[in-house]
């Protein structure tokens, strides 16, 4: 009897010194101000006074903290991660699907003819506004990694990209020039570096196969003499070191069978450096390539790309002897995109409209002499960001 009393004093001790170790380890070293695994910030040590010691304020946000700041937590995460891949089978990770091949791909939920009409009235209307001052809207939704793999999907986890672009198309009027780059993609599927294993995003290869789809149409609606560039136009490497993506940051690295490396594309022939300008910054790349060797397996290489999202972002080709300018609408797919269309145009003006609020987009055209504008959204962000199609007041809508 005296025998089980000790162990069980022996556990218990084992027990409470583990939690006060971890509970004093979190204090002694220092706060990490963000998890490049869950993609987001974490909460920092509260300041204790008496108005949130009072209130429970202090409690609660120091149990939120601790949470956060918990000794090992990306290892814990991955271990649970591996646990239930690997004993319990599991192949669907919040909305996102583990597929045999390697892939892991985000499920776009299944939007509704309603959504579709409520997007497309904002995009008519727009374009339709457009057209009686001779300017043209050139609508690329973009089908992204989850639509053009749907057939990767099981039947107890279906993916809707391609029953919403379906939609969309059907109630966009002759005035917005829709553009379906599916089929473009469709014939290079079977290709290497299409789309991330582990990131929602493409490649440049992909995007560049869409580029030439858009940029012919464009080339055709507005009859001008251009040429499209081919594949053997540019030099193509892949970059940097591996990383884990977006996807892989929901469903950690166990679930992960293979590293992303960024594809890298130069325009072969010799030309002057096109220069982005952004607020009072600006450079001569149109890659931010430190970012491709950075240390953490988790860091956001698509980033590279542009260097990311810019609520304002223009382009100078100084190359191009014509006048043109065009206005890109965009979200994030755009990045990998925008690199081949800046030859064609003297200036390369972008928006982001769910961080763009300083003017209505048809005056922000009007001020700044546009000739052509183009909407690039991937299909799933378009049915879930209001903000995307909200030309009269953007930044106004919700950013996803």
């Amino acid at each position: 009897m005296k025998k089980a009393n000790v162990q069980g004093l022996a556990v218990m001790i084992i027990f409470l010194l583990t939690i006060f170790g971890f509970f004093i380890f979190t204090f002694v070293t220092p706060s990490k101000s963000m998890s490049l695994l869950e993609n987001r910030n974490l909460a920092q040590r509260p300041d204790l006074n008496k108005d949130n010691l009072l209130t429970g304020e202090y409690a609660k946000r120091f149990e939120q903290y601790y949470n956060d700041q918990f000794p090992m937590r990306d290892s814990f995460i991955e271990t649970n991660a591996l646990i239930n891949k690997d004993f319990f089978r599991q192949n669907v990770i919040e909305d996102v699907y583990v597929a045999d091949d390697g892939y892991l791909l985000s499920r776009v939920a299944e939007g509704t003819l309603t959504d579709a009409k409520k997007i497309a009235n904002s995009i008519n209307q727009f374009a339709d506004n457009l057209a009686k001052k001779n300017i043209n809207v050139y609508t690329a939704l973009m089908p992204n990694k989850p639509t053009m793999m749907e057939n990767k999907f099981p039947s107890y986890f279906q993916s809707y990209g391609q029953n919403n672009m379906d939609l969309l198309y059907k109630v966009l009027n002759k005035n917005t020039h829709p553009i379906d780059s599916r089929g473009s993609l469709k014939k290079h599927m079977n290709e290497k570096y299409m789309f991330f294993y582990t990131d929602h995003h493409w490649q440049a290869k992909a995007a560049f196969f869409a580029y030439q789809n858009v940029m012919s149409e464009i080339i055709k609606q507005e009859k001008i003499n251009d040429r499209i560039y081919q594949y053997k136009d540019y030099s193509w490497e892949l970059m940097g070191k591996p990383f884990y993506g977006s996807d892989a940051r929901k469903t950690t690295s166990a679930n992960a069978k293979k590293a992303d490396r960024v594809l890298v594309a130069e325009l072969k022939e010799n030309h002057k450096p096109f220069v982005m300008k952004w607020g009072t910054r600006s450079k001569k790349d149109l890659y931010s390539r430190e970012l491709l060797t950075k240390d953490d397996l988790y860091t956001n290489r698509y980033v590279a790309y542009l260097g990311g999202d810019y609520s304002q972002l223009i382009i100078t080709n100084p190359n191009q002897k014509s006048k043109k300018k065009v206005l890109i609408i965009k979200d994030s797919y755009a990045n990998a995109f925008i690199q081949f269309l800046v030859p064609h145009y003297k200036e390369t003006h972008v928006l982001d409209l769910r961080h763009y609020n300083k003017m209505p987009v048809e005056q922000y055209v009007e001020e700044n002499k546009i000739d052509q504008v183009i909407l690039i959204n991937n299909v799933n962000s378009i049915f879930l960001t209001p903000a995307l199609t909200n030309f009269k007041h953007p930044g106004q809508g919700e950013n996803q």
